[in-house]
């Protein structure tokens, strides 16, 4: 993490348009309860929670014998409905669940565990479980979409060309709900949510602007 005069960027390519000071504005004390590294890898985890979820999601499928294409297309509408509406489940109890599928240790071990155990098909029929071999395949290309970041590229390109950037990015949402998250769970908000949100859209804005003069 890195904190400049206008925001804070982080080693996973997410850039927060507010500052420490901006936080304790808004927030007042709760940097003394939890660190600002603190929250903004748990804001990072959740930016990046689509990924992690929507693939583990299908291996829980096609473990559970639901045919690989439909476990496919499950996982993608899952992902898609996950990746527009995260500040929605946004919620501090359940970051630490967020924080373990983001790693990509897990995710990783997880993933390779759940390949080999479809190759091994003698071994995993004798546990009852019944998977086409071609899960296999889904599941490659799933871990290509997710996890190298293809599918978000994708998401991220199309948006800028035929829609325009949102007011407001995606990780500042995030953020912004967290905050208000934490601030519900110590008491301590001031109210002025809206002006915080205000304050994220000029400040995006101005960087927007910053871009097209360059």
């Amino acid at each position: 993490m890195l904190e400049l005069p206008d925001g804070i960027t982080t080693s996973n390519g997410n850039w927060y348009h507010t500052t420490r000071e901006g936080i304790e504005k808004y927030v007042p004390g709760l940097l003394k309860k939890r660190p600002l590294e603190y929250i903004i890898q748990e804001a990072d985890a959740w930016v990046k929670s689509s990924d992690g979820l929507s693939l583990m999601l299908y291996f829980i499928l096609v473990y559970a014998s639901v045919g690989p294409l439909l476990a496919t297309v499950i996982s993608l509408i899952f992902y898609f409905f996950w990746y527009f509406n995260t500040g929605v489940f946004v919620n501090v109890t359940a970051t630490p669940i967020a924080k373990i599928f983001t790693k990509d240790g897990v995710v990783y071990t997880i993933s390779a565990l759940c390949l080999i155990g479809i190759t091994m098909q003698e071994m995993i029929s004798g546990f009852g479980i019944s998977i086409e071999f071609s899960a296999l395949w889904y599941g490659l290309v799933l871990f290509f979409l997710y996890k190298v970041g293809l599918l978000n590229m994708a998401i991220q390109y199309i948006r800028a060309k035929f829609f325009g950037k949102p007011n407001v990015p995606k990780e500042d949402r995030i953020l912004n709900m967290l905050l208000i998250r934490y601030g519900m769970k110590y008491g301590i908000l001031t109210g002025k949510v809206e002006e915080m949100e205000k304050e994220l859209i000029r400040v995006a804005n101005y960087h927007k602007k910053k871009k097209k003069r360059k």
